[in-house]
């Protein structure tokens, strides 16, 4: 995260503060709070009264939000902020971000600006871009304690998705996206304007002659929401004779008010199913399939990643459940579901050999181990408090270890078990030695050996084993910012 310095050439195509001011108010006068989506006006009438952050590539749909939000919410000016991500996948992505930084230096509003931790990024898809984007966002609310984030989507978005997502196959739940209020976490993601068109919205700026950017991957037939939007929807658009887009937005408001009432019998049937950690399928057979279906899916994210379970393997669940049929599904290298005496369980695998290859793992997500156990790579803004328990040396090394890498804290780490000829130095460890030998030390067996995971940074650097401190490399000291958190445990399907 950082703020470049602001190129004068942009700062000449942008109007002035006092233009800006005047074009916002002239955009609220146009689109005022009642043609704003209901349920996103009330989450931000609720919130305003903390920090808001708004997103904003520089594109027509963000600019247009953030002068919207900027009209509409004089009294939180001082605590509006603005986001831009910039991926760095085009030759004029750098004045995209000059623009969003003087459109928020003219507005007198304060701004964040990202990139990616690597400049050649090997995966560039929209959904990967969007989580990029999204974790970066969330992790600077975390850090500042802002509870709501702005987005620009709009009524075309609404179509978009729901024909995106009907080729595959999705679930109602899978449909209502974009939801106009949409919780991570702490973190309210709100979309105020899904009931405006995107013509609508480059409309009523060209009106008052605001400008914006264009992402020129807005016209790749690369991408499939792209392809969507230029040949099918345009298309639809055309071919039906009504408003298309009111009526899908329509079906998605639906949708919600449906999923939501379902998320709640759902939750109820739940608590009469689940018994010790399984599932009583004479309980589940009670309910409808529906409900069903979203119990098992419930119970399976708890215990596995859900995207491991296909759309067939739900269906073999279920079919099993429904017929009594017992039931032996792998689901991952080491997991796997069954069904015996009107009990479902998810039942973690032995290995066939204790030693496992390298493994990555992204920040703030956990990697479950072949041994039942798992590590969790967070990071931690630092307090005077949590850096004194460090020094002090009052972590329980065998569950977790506090690192301060020099520069930025990676995207993602690495573990492997022991491979000979590993060494490592511990903090306050006179000098280097085997892994080998500081396991012997602590008298583990050789089973515990051979499945005791490995830390390593993208070096190839060990910098942590559990039950050890961390490596010397990574000491935290006094002034460090934010640190690394590893976590290491037993997984939750064994508890």
């Amino acid at each position: 995260m950082g703020t470049l310095k602001v190129k004068s050439e942009v700062t000449e195509r942008l109007p002035s503060a006092a233009e800006l001011a005047d074009f916002a108010q002239k955009l609220l006068e146009n689109f005022p709070l009642n043609r704003w989506h209901g349920k996103a006006r009330q989450a931000i009438t609720k919130l305003q009264a903390g920090k808001i952050a708004v997103a904003c590539s520089g594109g027509a749909d963000s600019t247009f939000a953030l002068l919207m939000i900027f009209a509409a919410f004089p009294q939180c000016r001082e605590r509006i902020q603005v986001l831009h991500f910039n991926h760095r996948l085009r030759p004029d992505s750098d004045e995209d971000e000059n623009f969003v930084l003087n459109l928020a230096k003219h507005l007198g509003l304060s701004c964040s600006t990202f990139r990616p931790e690597c400049r050649n990024q090997t995966k560039v898809d929209e959904g990967t871009l969007r989580e990029q984007r999204l974790n970066s966002f969330l992790e600077l609310c975390k850090t500042s304690d802002t509870r709501l984030i702005v987005q620009g989507h709009n009524q075309d978005d609404v179509a978009e998705t729901i024909i995106w997502r009907l080729s595959r196959g999705s679930s109602p739940q899978g449909l209502c996206a974009p939801r106009p209020v949409h919780k991570h976490g702490q973190v309210h993601i709100v979309r105020p304007f899904l009931a405006i068109s995107r013509e609508e919205i480059r409309s009523g700026l060209a009106d008052v002659k605001m400008t914006w950017r264009e992402d020129s991957t807005n016209q790749s037939s690369s991408y499939l929401r792209n392809r969507i939007r230029m040949n099918g929807l345009r298309l639809l658009k055309q071919d039906v004779d009504r408003d298309l887009l009111g009526g899908m937005s329509r079906s998605r408001d639906l949708l919600e008010e449906q999923e939501d009432a379902m998320n709640e019998w759902t939750v109820l049937a739940q608590d009469k199913c689940l018994k010790e950690g399984k599932l009583d399928t004479i309980e589940l057979k009670t309910v409808p399939v529906a409900i069903r279906r979203r119990i098992i899916y419930n119970w399976i994210s708890a215990e596995i990643n859900p995207n491991a379970l296909s759309p067939n393997q739900m269906e073999q669940i279920l079919k099993s459940v429904a017929s009594d049929e017992k039931l032996d599904l792998s689901i991952s290298p080491d997991r796997k579901v069954m069904l015996s005496e009107n009990r479902l369980l998810v039942k973690v695998k032995k290995p066939d050999s204790a030693g496992w290859t390298l493994c990555s793992f992204a920040r703030n997500q956990a990697l479950f181990l072949p041994d039942g156990k798992f590590i969790r790579f967070s990071t931690k803004t630092t307090t005077p408090a949590l850096i004194q328990r460090i020094l002090e040396g009052q972590v329980d090394a065998s569950k977790e270890a506090y690192l301060a890498p020099k520069g930025r804290i990676p995207v993602s780490l690495f573990c492997r078990t022991r491979i000979p000829g590993d060494s490592y130095k511990p903090l306050g460890a006179p000098g280097s030695k085997k892994i080998k030998n500081w396991m012997i030390d602590r008298k583990l067996e050789p089973s515990e050996r051979e499945s005791l995971p490995l830390t390593i940074d993208s070096k190839g650097q060990i910098i942590w084993v559990p039950g050890l401190p961390p490596a010397e490399t990574h000491r935290v000291q006094h002034g460090v910012k934010e640190v690394i958190h590893l976590t290491y445990g037993l997984s939750a399907t064994l508890l």
